[in-house]
């Protein structure tokens, strides 16, 4: 495993060098990282509806999207950030695998934190941190935050939390569901401790960037994650939308029918698939806007890959159970 540290404090950049490394690099790689107040939005969420954007253009906030499903992040220079790679990863095991390493070294600081949920690690019921994964290049990355000293008034000034997923936690607020973790450890210690395994446990050698990788990354980061029409994409056209939250998940569907077909679909929520969601679109876009014809186009599919545990039966009840009838 070769174990990288590189000083920018840009998200675009990181999320750059994971696509790069996932290309280019054949070895199992360990990254960290911090970013300057940064607000990321997984995969397939619609920005308006998770951020605050006039506040975050306001005070010259980051916002960059993710390669990677789950819902909307907050981090800034109080946040530990991390992603771990590997060719052939499972994603059962990689999840396990990361939040395993996480907890066992808060542990040994004497924190008693546990992973719960979905992807969520927990100090006495409060989130500190969470993870999320994403494929391509027939390898696997796993990354997630950890909130040690961030501006927790600002988190919860720039997130606008859907209403659904705090009632489906029985919580009031998004401030009250996060806390900081440096009122048990500071950030420097936890990084030493976690390394400091990693490096043992994983043989973990460390590895500079060189000009010329970092030319190629910023290549990347430039044509992708700072690229508006990836940050922001386009209002779907649609004559149908519903949104569910299930246990996996929100799911939000836009089809637009004509003439009882679909004529395209759009897909958006902080579910937590690795695959493109786009395959998935492809498959609706031309059937006949029916129960059967939809569960027919999608009973061959292994939905986990794009949706997480969201399962066909839930699918299906997006679509097809809604109080209004496409237009």
């Amino acid at each position: 495993m070769i174990f990288i540290e590189a000083d920018s404090k840009e998200a675009a950049f990181y999320f750059a060098c994971e696509e790069y490394f996932m290309q280019h690099i054949n070895e199992p790689v360990l990254m960290i990282w911090q970013t300057n107040p940064c607000v990321m939005l997984g995969r397939y969420q619609i920005a308006a509806a998770e951020i605050d954007l006039n506040y975050a253009q306001k005070i010259g906030m980051q916002i960059v999207r993710r390669p990677s499903g789950g819902g909307t992040i907050f981090t800034d220079p109080g946040t530990l950030l991390y992603s771990f790679i590997r060719p052939d990863w499972k994603p059962e095991t990689a999840r396990k695998t990361v939040a395993g390493l996480v907890v066992k070294s808060l542990q040994e600081l004497g924190v008693n934190a546990e992973a719960k949920g979905r992807n969520d690690i927990l100090i006495r019921g409060r989130k500190i941190a969470g993870l999320a994964q994403h494929r391509q290049y027939s390898k696997l990355c796993c990354h997630g935050s950890m909130l040690f000293d961030a501006d927790l008034e600002m988190l919860t000034r720039v997130l606008q939390v859907d209403n659904e997923k705090i009632i489906s936690k029985a919580i009031p607020s998004v401030r009250s569901r996060v806390c900081n973790i440096n009122d048990h450890i500071q950030i420097e210690d936890f990084k030493k401790i976690f390394t400091n395994r990693l490096v043992v446990n994983c043989q973990a050698q460390k590895y500079t960037l060189s000009d010329n990788e970092i030319k190629k990354i910023n290549v990347i980061r430039i044509e992708k994650y700072n690229n508006p029409t990836w940050t922001y994409g386009e209002t779907p056209r649609f004559t149908f939308h519903n949104s569910k939250r299930f246990e996996g998940g929100k799911i939000e569907i836009f089809l637009d029918v004509k003439n009882n077909i679909i004529v395209s679909c759009k897909i958006y929520g902080d579910f937590l698939g690795i695959a493109p969601v786009q395959e998935l679109e492809s498959l609706l876009e031309g059937q006949i806007f029916t129960q059967q014809s939809i569960n027919n186009a999608i009973c061959t599919q292994t939905l986990q890959y794009s949706l997480g545990s969201i399962t066909k039966e839930q699918f299906l009840l997006c679509i097809f159970d809604y109080s209004h009838n496409p237009s």
